[in-house]
Formats: structure tokens, C-alpha cells, sequence
């Protein structure tokens, strides 16, 4: 199968994940574009509320694809985090025309870091794997519409050629995609236990990743071997090594500029785990400050896996 025919066959499978965006969705998409108004490209909606429908208290998950961190933040702190730190969160809540609320945390990336990180470009997982799994593309312009799905599609290949290490034949079709977002987990401080969480997203759409591995795990091509596979186990292990810090680095970030503040931080935190934080009123005044003791006890109580 060559490369081209290949690369079709994954836009064609990212075209299909497609979905009709609901109102609650395309309501909170347009007023992320009017809180930041000529920035915003596109947007990726994702997430549990995209896999499992919106509730009321279930948080829209967004990336909004920006012209530029200077276009949303202008200059000075939170511009230079997120170019070096990206992406930045945001939180938004706004009332439908029902009067219901809803809530949105959204992730704002350039344009061209997305692009860049999300085809693979990045060592950490963050981007190419969280897309590797279904997402919904929202964009007014075609041009930007079909580069954002041919980098979702990449994402695919990537998540597919990185987990190819972690396999050996006969597998099953799901184990790759199983075994690759499981691994991706756990180079991040989540909640949730890596290997239940990637078998849960990948049994939902166990027909999307049963094509994907018809694509990129064909039976003429050869399992990695060797020097092959040593090297990718040992990326996945310096990406655990990297990525615990990185992912403290953010923490301390959200905790600094993310609009919510330390409390939702702290209920996402319980909603996954299970794990409930008290903080004082000093502690919730100054985050940044606290953020360093405040990780140490929810990891010491369970909260990172």
C-alpha cells in the first residue's frame, strides 16, 4: 500500500468522525470566537462530552486554532508562556437561548504549532495522541477546514508508527492504538489509570480503530524488530521522563493564568480521581505560590497515577 493511498485512507477515516456539532457546542464555539475576535482559525471540539453527548455539568473541551499569541494575549507574560508552555486554557461560560449553562475549557495553540506539533513534530505525545483519537473540526474557511483534517489524519500515523514498538505479532487490531494511548497517559500527570482509560476510548470506537489498523498495520508490513524496537520502547521511556516535569510546568502555569482558577483545576482533578483536595483561602489566593505543596498532596494522596 503505498504512502499516498494510505494518507487518503486516514483523511477519509478523520472525515467520517465528522459529526453534526449540536447547538450547545456551535453555541460555545461562537462565543470563544467572539471573546477573541479576528484570532481564531478554527476549532477542534473533543473530548468526553464529544464521546459520550453533553450534560449539563459536562465541560465542553475545545482547541482554538489562533493567527498568533500576540492576536489573543498582545505582549508580555501570558504571550510568552504559550509560546514557550502551549498551549494556554481558558475557561468560558456562557447561558444558551434555553437559559441553560453551559461551561467550555478551551486550549488556545497557533496555528502553526498545532499543525507542526500535531503531525508529530513534537516529542511529547500531548497533541498527536489526543488526536489520534476522534474530533470534530469547526472552521468557516475550507482552506483551514481540510488542513486541519489532514492533520488530524496525521496524528494517526504518528500514534500508529510510535505504538508499533510496543506490539508484537499476531495482535489484535485494537492492542496498537490501545497500547499507544496508554502509554501516551502515562507520560502526563493524569488522574485517571492509563491502560482502563485507553481501553474505554478505543472500545467506543472500535470500528474507527479497526479500519486505521487495516491502513497502517497491513500483514506485509513487518513488525518493528531489534534496534527498531529498542529505540521506540526507549522514546516512550524519555517521554515519561520529560513529560512528568513538563506537565507540572503547565500545572504551574494554569494555576497562574487559567480563568477559573485553582478550584476547577481541583474538581477536575477530584472528577477523575476520586481524590478531594481542601485548600485555604491563602492557598486559593495565591497558587502559584502554593502550587509546588499542593501537587505533592494530591500525589501523595492518589491523584497522579
Amino acid at each position: 500500500m503505498t504512502r499516498d493511498v494510505v494518507i487518503d485512507g486516514l483523511r477519509a477515516i478523520v472525515r467520517d468522525d465528522q459529526v453534526p456539532v449540536s447547538e450547545a457546542a456551535m453555541a460555545m464555539a461562537d462565543a470563544i470566537r467572539a471573546r477573541h475576535p479576528g484570532a481564531v482559525r478554527g476549532l477542534v471540539f473533543y473530548g468526553s462530552a464529544l464521546r459520550q453527548g453533553e450534560q449539563s455539568d459536562k465541560m465542553l473541551d475545545f482547541y482554538a486554532i489562533v493567527s498568533s499569541y500576540r492576536a489573543v494575549h498582545g505582549t508580555g507574560f501570558k504571550q510568552l508562556a504559550s509560546f514557550l508552555i502551549p498551549p494556554s486554557v481558558h475557561f468560558l461560560e456562557i447561558k444558551d437561548e434555553a437559559g441553560n449553562r453551559l461551561r467550555s475549557k478551551y486550549a488556545i495553540v497557533s496555528e502553526k504549532a498545532f499543525h507542526r506539533r500535531t503531525r508529530g513534530g513534537a516529542f511529547e505525545t500531548m497533541l498527536w495522541a489526543r488526536f489520534a483519537q476522534p474530533a470534530t473540526v469547526i472552521a468557516d474557511d475550507p482552506e483551514v477546514y481540510t488542513a486541519l483534517i489532514d492533520t488530524l489524519a496525521l496524528a494517526c500515523r504518528k500514534l500508529g508508527e510510535e505504538a508499533r514498538p510496543l506490539v508484537k505479532r499476531p495482535f489484535d487490531p485494537l492492542e496498537p492504538w490501545i497500547r499507544g494511548l496508554a502509554a501516551s497517559y502515562r507520560t502526563e500527570l493524569r488522574p485517571e489509570k492509563p491502560d482502563a482509560r485507553a481501553r474505554e476510548i478505543v472500545g467506543r470506537f472500535e470500528a474507527r480503530y479497526r479500519r486505521l489498523s487495516a491502513l497502517l498495520f497491513p500483514e506485509t508490513l513487518p513488525e518493528a524488530e531489534g534496534l527498531s524496537r529498542m529505540f521506540g520502547r526507549a522514546r516512550w521511556t524519555a517521554r515519561q521522563i520529560v513529560g512528568k516535569p513538563m506537565g507540572a510546568m503547565r500545572v504551574l502555569k494554569a494555576a497562574a493564568t487559567f480563568d477559573a482558577g485553582l478550584d476547577y483545576i481541583l474538581e477536575k482533578i477530584e472528577s477523575h480521581s476520586g481524590v478531594r483536595l481542601e485548600v485555604t483561602e491563602k492557598e486559593r489566593k495565591r497558587p502559584v505560590l502554593n502550587a509546588p505543596m499542593l501537587a505533592w498532596r494530591l500525589y501523595r494522596a492518589g491523584a497522579f497515577r
